[in-house]
């Protein structure tokens, strides 16, 4: 499957641990504005090809260009300039710092990026507002439910303008209610911000909302299915 204005290039991708082989020659494209779930059993190697996407770890053969990066070629320091500036990273578990307000929380990327505190602020709170939480900006992570502590997550993904979003079983802790407004939420924000959304995940209902489904089962692409 070829697609124009690709933002994700994957080509025979592999990665094993020790002896056993988690990804097995994979290849796959997704396009800018594209809001794509990647499903499968657990252990299939979901998580593995996000990672090596988002320049979280290394990988074995195969090569990877993410919005005209080629991932590969990354030094450690240059990776993480890359995830920091390039893409937004969302998890399961927000991993947001207990000590700091919401607006705190979602400035901290931009600040280690050496940008303007007062300009960064600003974004922060127009973030926090873009993702419902305007009248929460100073609470502490403790002081938020489940929910708007992903979206505290959400915002902080977005604050050095990324155009690739990624993001690993972010609604796998919420109730039923407030993982559908976390789906809505990367829809909306995709429309708004011109985002790519890719997503891994085993909610059914977020994959059938997705624009596209990539299933991997034993480490292999098995369909790339549209509704």
């Amino acid at each position: 499957m070829t697609i124009h204005n690709s933002i994700i290039k994957v080509e025979g991708l592999r990665k094993r641990y020790g002896e056993l082989e988690v990804l097995k020659g994979v290849s796959m494209e997704i396009g800018r504005g594209e809001v794509v779930a990647i499903v499968g059993p657990s252990g299939a190697g979901k998580t593995t090809l996000l990672h090596a996407i988002g320049a979280l770890s290394s990988f074995d053969e195969g090569r990877v260009v993410v919005d005209g990066v080629d991932v590969g070629t990354l030094g450690s320091d240059a990776a993480a300039d890359f995830r920091n500036q390039r893409v937004g990273l969302v998890f399961q578990f927000h991993y947001l710092l207990p000590e700091f307000s919401a607006l705190e929380n979602v400035c901290i990327p931009a600040l280690i990026a050496g940008r303007n505190k007062g300009e960064v602020e600003a974004e922060a709170r127009e973030l926090l507002a873009l993702v419902g939480l305007s009248e929460r900006l100073s609470h502490k992570p403790s002081q938020l439910s489940g929910g708007e502590q992903q979206r505290v997550a959400i915002a902080r993904a977005l604050i050095n303008h990324p155009h690739l979003l990624l993001a690993d079983e972010p609604s796998g802790n919420l109730d039923t209610r407030t993982r559908g407004e976390i789906h809505r939420l990367f829809f909306d924000l995709r429309d708004r911000l011109g985002l790519t959304v890719v997503v891994v995940t085993h909610d059914g209902e977020l994959a059938a909302m997705s624009d596209r489904r990539l299933t991997i089962v034993d480490g292999e692409l098995q369909q790339q299915s549209a509704e």
